[in-house]
């Protein structure tokens, strides 16, 4: 963990809670502790179908169009994405803090409904945005915004997962993308749960680019660094540790800063960090006295 890093970051978020404009875009990553999927094991039965080993996949969002295009509709996938993500998981630690805090704005291409659950837990009333229609009403007395800007479990058939949903979604999903641009401007963004390896993260990024250019805000990633115990050679875990150092610089023309963690507990250990100093800054400590001659006074 870069010391220096992680603490100019704290400090910069801390003050974005203080200031009311504190947001978090969340990631698969984020869920997968739950025992939750990621996109290579909810597509590996797809990918079999078709005859294609999804290990040999680098692709995931055109292997599901191929499975469509095969099989003449998404039937199959919608089936996967029931299975897969209407399990009891419960929000995780780092679920429950991200919802503890004051934080007004959550960002998520997840499926699952672990964010508004942490955010009910917390006492706290989520306004959720599954649909495009969802953006036109607003509920009352709410804490936050979640914004599920792929869709939701409990509609798999318009869940944003093939090509198909990715070429038309500026068109059918073009609040989303507005709102987003909004967020992106006036916000801090903590992006969380995302890899190099995610499938949705490239057309977040270029959407991001592609909206504000170099007017932008600087917003943080939290990414865990490629580990020795993750590569069966040497040689390899040396080309994973290359590439992903190029990759961090390269997320810097995004406006975001990727802040390099050794595992996902140091995750919890920097959202504790977040939530303590914020605590701590906000604590008002109150006394009284009868006797206010005793500390001085002359009145």
């Amino acid at each position: 963990m870069n010391e220096n890093a992680i603490e100019s970051f704290v400090e910069t978020y801390v003050q974005a809670l203080k200031d009311q404009t504190a947001a978090v875009f969340a990631g698969a990553g984020l869920s997968i502790p739950t025992g939750m999927v990621d996109w290579r094991t909810l597509l590996r039965g797809i990918a079999r179908d078709i005859g294609l080993d999804v290990n040999r996949e680098s692709d995931l969002v055109t292997l599901a169009q191929f499975h469509v295009n095969e099989r003449r509709g998404r039937h199959q996938i919608n089936q996967a994405l029931i299975v897969e993500f209407n399990s009891r998981a419960k929000p995780t630690k780092n679920h429950q803090i991200l919802a503890s805090l004051p934080i007004r704005t959550y960002w998520t291409t997840n499926y699952d409904a672990l964010l508004e659950q942490a955010l009910e837990g917390a006492g706290r009333l989520g306004d959720v945005k599954r649909t495009v229609a969802n953006l036109a009403t607003t509920l009352p007395r709410r804490d936050a915004v979640v914004y599920k800007m792929h869709g939701d479990i409990s509609q798999p058939d318009k869940a944003v997962v093939t090509k198909d949903d990715y070429e038309g979604y500026t068109k059918t999903h073009q609040l989303f993308s507005t709102a987003l641009q909004g967020d992106l401007v006036s916000k801090t963004f903590l992006f969380v749960g995302f890899s190099f390896s995610d499938p949705n993260l490239g057309y977040v990024l270029a959407r991001i680019r592609l909206l504000l250019g170099e007017n932008r805000r600087e917003h943080y990633c939290l990414l865990r660094r490629a580990q020795r115990s993750d590569f069966k050679a040497t040689a390899e875990y040396q080309y994973a540790l290359a590439r992903q150092e190029l990759q961090v610089r390269d997320l810097q023309r995004y406006g975001i800063i990727g802040l390099l963690l050794d595992g996902y507990s140091e995750y919890t250990e920097v959202l504790q960090r977040i939530e303590q100093r914020f605590k701590a800054s906000t604590v008002f400590v109150s006394g009284s006295s009868v006797d206010y001659a005793a500390l001085g006074s002359t009145s």
